[in-house]
C-alpha cells in the first residue's frame, strides 16, 4: 500500500491508476503470504483457529480504518487517507519481523514472551 500511499504527490491520473494496481497486486500477494504463514506456524489441529482469529481481527481493524477515514475523507482529501495506508503498512511489516524473527516452524510457543 505504499504506492497508493503515494498517489497524493502527482497530478496524472495515469501514474494513479498505476500506483493503485501495483498497490492491489502487492496487498493480494501478501494477503496470500500471510494465509499460508500460520500453516507453517501452528500445527494442523491450530491452523484454522489462529487463521480465523487473524481474520476476524484484521476485518474489525478494517472496519474500524473504514470509519474512521472516510469520516476524514468528507472534511480532508483522499491523499491523508492513502498516505495513512502507507504508514500502517511499514508499521505491519515492522511488527511481524518482530514477532516472527525469533520463530521456527511449527513451534507456536517460541512468539510468547518469556
Amino acid at each position: 500500500m505504499i504506492g497508493p500511499g503515494m498517489i497524493g504527490l502527482f497530478s496524472s491520473p495515469y501514474i494513479a491508476i498505476a500506483l493503485l494496481c501495483i498497490g492491489g497486486f502487492a496487498h493480494q500477494a501478501l494477503s496470500g503470504s500471510l494465509i499460508t504463514l500460520s500453516s507453517n506456524i501452528f500445527d494442523r489441529n491450530e491452523a484454522a483457529t489462529a487463521n480465523g482469529l487473524t481474520g476476524m481481527a484484521a476485518w474489525t481493524v478494517s472496519t474500524l480504518f473504514a470509519l474512521v477515514s472516510s469520516t476524514l475523507t468528507n472534511t480532508l482529501d483522499f491523499s491523508p487517507r492513502l498516505a495513512t495506508l502507507g504508514v500502517f503498512d511499514l508499521l505491519d511489516v515492522l511488527i511481524i519481523w518482530t514477532v516472527l524473527q525469533n520463530c521456527t516452524a511449527n513451534d507456536p510457543l517460541s512468539l510468547l514472551p518469556g
